[in-house]
Order: structure tokens, then sequence, then C-alpha cells
């Protein structure tokens, strides 16, 4: 009752854009962090090369790496293992587009992280899947968006999807399992 409730009060329809307020119908809440983080790497992003940074990786929440690191090649970025946080997954070089990674690890709501912070708004529920999804995209606010889009999506849509989007994802299964995009550039871990 409490999800079929809840799921009455999810819809863009019940939001209104004033140019001073945002109005939301009764029972309806609002939160940003499915970009949030992915827009504050953007103007963090754009400050930086404005003023003449140009070369850097940059995490809010949300990557943005640009130019080369220290050592004189691209950037690279271990993906973390859902189930272990501190082993890699795998490795990917970073190839100028921002990074992002929805996980179901982070906010869970039952200890067999079959109910996480990502919600389907058709089911009300948690996608069952998927641990992790990340994805490679021009801005990082696309990117942070494109995770929630990936992971309910699920595995079999996700190559169909990345293309239309023009992206790169890499997906972990509940098992641990993972599989990405050819045009992923993945890198050793160790």
């Amino acid at each position: 009752a409490e999800v079929r409730a809840a799921r009455r009060a999810v819809s863009w329809r019940g939001v209104s854009l004033g140019p001073d307020a945002v109005v939301l119908r009764p029972g309806m809440a609002l939160t940003l962090n499915g970009i949030a983080q992915g827009h504050a790497a953007d103007a963090a992003r754009e400050a930086l090369r404005a003023h003449g940074i140009a070369h850097a990786l940059l995490d809010c929440g949300e990557t943005a790496a640009w130019g080369r690191s220290p050592r004189g090649n691209a950037w690279t970025l271990a993906i973390e293992h859902p189930r272990d946080p501190t082993r890699a997954l795998t490795a990917l070089h970073c190839d100028g587009r921002a990074v992002a990674t929805s996980a179901d690890h982070r906010s869970t709501f039952s200890p067999d992280r079959r109910h996480h912070h990502i919600l389907d708004p058709a089911t009300g529920d948690s996608p069952p899947a998927l641990s992790s999804v990340t994805v490679l995209a021009p801005s990082a606010m696309q990117a942070d968006a494109l995770t929630k889009v990936m992971f309910i999506a699920g595995p079999a849509r996700i190559p169909a999807l990345a293309r239309a989007w023009g992206v790169g994802v890499l997906w972990v299964d509940k098992a641990g399992r993972w599989q990405a995009t050819p045009d992923l550039r993945l890198a050793a871990v160790g």
C-alpha cells in the first residue's frame, strides 16, 4: 500500500515551474541527486578550462577528466567492484568523456541490496538485474542521468540504448559478471 501511494505521487505532471518557484503537487518531493553531481562536475570543468587548466582529473561524485595524467598518458579510473569496494572490477582509460557510476550498494534499503536508491517509476521498486552501471558521456550530467536509465532498462537493452545515446557503458549484474560496450578502452587492474 505504501509503494502504491508513493507511485501515485510520481509524475513530472505534478511539477510546475515558474520564474521564482518550483511548485509540487501535495505529497510530492523532488531530489536532484540524479543529475546534480554531474552538473557540478560540468560546471567545475568549465571553470577550470576557462582558467587555462589543460590537464585535470576532477571528482565531484561524478568524474570529468581531460588532457593527460602526470605520467603523460590517458587518465585511468578503476571501476569499483559493487560487492567488494576494496577491489577494482576493471579499469578504463578516460577518453575525454565524463564518467558516472550508480550502484546498489551505496544507498541500500535491504541487506540483500534488492531494494536500493534507484527506483523504477513503472514498478515503484528497484530494478532487479544489475548491481552497478558506469556511463561515459560528453557531459557528466548526461552520464549521471543515463546511469539510472541504463539501470532501469536492464542488460538486454543497454547496448542499443548506448548506441542510440552515443555513450559508453559498463554494467555489472547481481552475480558480479560485467560487460561493456565495445567503445570503452579497458585497462589492466593491478
